[in-house]
């Protein structure tokens, strides 16, 4: 009861709040997302809109806090003290909750539900986000350069260091707390934008370090909950191999030396499409396809308009057979619109693109 009176007693003060385009909403609430994707920032501005008394905050990563001792004196603590709202952290779901109008969840697994709760996601930021993070620019081409060398995590695009790639290791190292789970990470963001299997993951980690293939699994499936990493399927084959993208495109850069910028920006796209919800899966020769919206997106840099046109010429036969509407590529300089054999395709610069979606 000690414990519970100190947190009841604590004062939350927000001062380095943005707003993000996530709202809670509801009486009962779970919040998803990965560690360090700000949802603390966002639960502490929500609780400013309560009188102070009126709730009851429990982060269960505190090293202070005895889940066991929590559990047992919940019910009554909050019935006490008239608790309103009850947000709790890192819970593991471990044990029933007591009875009160409002309650708060936040995890990073997507695989912990309850039933009568409203479901809600809160990724890094995309790119509209970031740019309401920045108060210093507002040119939005150098925008979109900061966004390239920053990444998406709020901690490190708000930082003071100059060090962007340390601080994302270090960053990396508290997300996943153990040395066999950062190599398998870090290995899936070397290969970032790239077909892989789990078998390749496992010749290649089993050269210098001792690991099962069943460990290899559970740890992907881990990652993959944690929404830390995707795996894109090729249409309506599933058991092709997959494309992955891990949650930020900047990730690969503080991991290793070797650059492939088209990669990192095809994943820069990924994550504007996956943080809005879309269903995405890959063809050959289409970088993202999106059956819903009968959409074709590609991803392309730099080329000209001429090249691009070429390029679409060649993939006609496919865009016929996947009944394909509407064809989007993006690139990092051109800009036009037109119809091309009955196709309407248009052709923006990422910062326009993100921006419409």
């Amino acid at each position: 009861m000690q414990t519970l009176q100190a947190l009841y007693e604590t004062p939350f003060k927000n001062s380095l709040f943005l707003d993000r385009k996530i709202i809670i909403s509801h009486k009962k609430t779970i919040l998803y997302g990965p560690r360090k994707s700000g949802k603390s920032h966002l639960i502490i501005d929500h609780l400013s809109h309560y009188e102070k008394g009126s709730y009851l905050y429990i982060d269960f990563s505190d090293d202070r806090i005895e889940p066991h001792l929590v559990a047992e004196h919940l019910p009554l603590f909050v019935q006490k003290n008239r608790i309103k709202l009850l947000v709790i952290e890192h819970f593991d779901f471990s044990f029933a909750l007591p009875n009160v109008d409002e309650i708060l969840i936040a995890t990073s697994f997507t695989c912990k539900t309850l039933q009568g709760y409203d479901a809600l996601t809160l990724y890094p930021l995309d790119f509209e986000e970031f740019i309401s993070f920045d108060k210093k620019h507002s040119n939005i081409e150098h925008l979109f350069n900061l966004f390239t060398n920053h990444g998406t995590f709020p901690q490190i695009v708000q930082s003071v260091e100059q060090d962007d790639q340390r601080q994302m290791q270090m960053m990396l190292h508290l997300i996943l707390n153990d040395t066999t789970t950062f190599l398998i990470y870090k290995r899936f963001c070397e290969l970032q934008s790239t077909k892989v299997s789990l078998f390749q993951i496992y010749n290649y980690l089993k050269a210098f370090t001792k690991i099962s293939k069943d460990k290899l699994y559970a740890i992907t499936a881990d990652l993959i909950d944690q929404k830390l990493l995707f795996f894109v399927e090729k249409y309506s084959q599933p058991s092709s191999a997959k494309k992955v993208y891990p949650i930020d495109f900047a990730l690969k850069d503080a991991l290793t030396f070797k650059k492939d910028f088209l990669k990192r920006f095809e994943n820069m796209v990924f994550l504007e499409l996956i943080k809005r919800g879309k269903n995405v899966f890959y063809e050959e020769g289409i970088d993202f396809y999106l059956p819903d919206e009968s959409l074709a997106i590609l991803c392309v840099g730099f080329a000209t308009t001429e090249a691009i046109e070429i390029k679409l010429q060649k993939l006609l036969p496919t865009f016929w057979a996947l009944h394909v509407k509407r064809i989007e590529v993006v690139t990092l300089s051109s800009e036009s619109a037109k119809d091309i054999d009955g196709f309407s395709f248009s052709i923006a610069p990422f910062w326009e693109w993100s921006l419409q979606l």
